[in-house]
């Protein structure tokens, strides 16, 4: 059973037919992500109820998710100095709209762009002149980058890896509507890598105080070390972690950059 963040009774609940045993994922010297669509606010940068993260390594430079407006992606990719005809390929967590509105403007900046989905969702998102492609299995799509499998929340939702030479895996996720706890160990399942930072949605608005303390702690004790709950995540779980769990909370919003190592 999914519980907000956690995992509870000592599995993940999964209803693909999940990774073949481990893969082998590589590594990469360094990334940076940046915060371009997310609800918490930075002045200088429009808001919207939704989620994109710009990723950069040394070898790819892609999008995670596009928030719900074509629009409002154009708008802040400008702002932040981001190129979308650099980008080379989109991944799309779950088919719900504030994830996936912004596509109609990548079909226009770059039609045939390849555009990663879970599987069994692409005839429901508006993907048109895009090239998608659907993932069912832990799959390796850039060096030292993976699609962590879907998992069903419901919806079903897939997760990214970045696997930080040094560090650990960086994992973004969209919603997290199968826990979030559970995406990272199944990360850790899949990859064989000890997670590092989770950034993203973490699907705990409303959640009470305990299922949040609980959640820190099953993440660190997968061996998370820094966490950025953004999105979806709620006030409550980002106050706990500021007050009490300081020095692995990282405070993002819209605009924000992440540098590693």
């Amino acid at each position: 059973i999914v519980v907000y963040g956690l995992l509870l009774n000592g599995g993940v609940e999964e209803r693909a037919s999940g990774s073949k045993g481990s893969v082998v994922l590589g590594s990469v010297e360094g990334c940076r992500l940046t915060v371009v669509v997310d609800n918490y606010g930075d002045s200088g940068i429009e808001t919207a109820w939704g989620l994109s993260v710009f990723v950069e390594t040394p070898s790819s430079r892609f999008l995670f998710d596009t928030g719900p407006d074509p629009g409002l992606l154009e708008r802040n990719l400008r702002r932040l100095g981001i190129d979308a005809g650099s980008i080379d390929f989109v991944v799309i967590s779950h088919e719900h709209g504030d994830h996936t509105g912004g596509l109609s403007y990548l079909a226009r900046v770059k039609p045939g762009i390849t555009v990663y989905v879970p599987k069994g969702t692409s005839g429901r998102i508006r993907a048109p002149n895009l090239s998608v492609v659907e993932v069912d299995n832990t799959t390796v799509v850039a060096d030292g980058v993976a699609i962590i499998g879907w998992l069903n929340g419901p919806p079903a939702e897939q997760a990214l890896a970045i696997n930080v030479r040094n560090r650990g895996l960086v994992i973004i996720t969209g919603c997290g509507h199968p826990g979030v706890v559970n995406i990272a160990a199944k990360a850790l399942r899949d990859l064989k890598v000890k997670p590092y930072l989770v950034l993203g949605g973490f699907h705990m608005e409303g959640a009470p105080s305990d299922a949040c303390r609980e959640t820190v702690k099953r993440l660190l004790g997968l061996g998370v070390e820094k966490i950025a709950p953004i999105h979806c995540s709620g006030e409550q779980l980002r106050l706990i972690l500021m007050k009490e769990f300081p020095e692995h909370w990282l405070e993002c919003h819209v605009g924000s950059s992440i540098i590693l190592p």
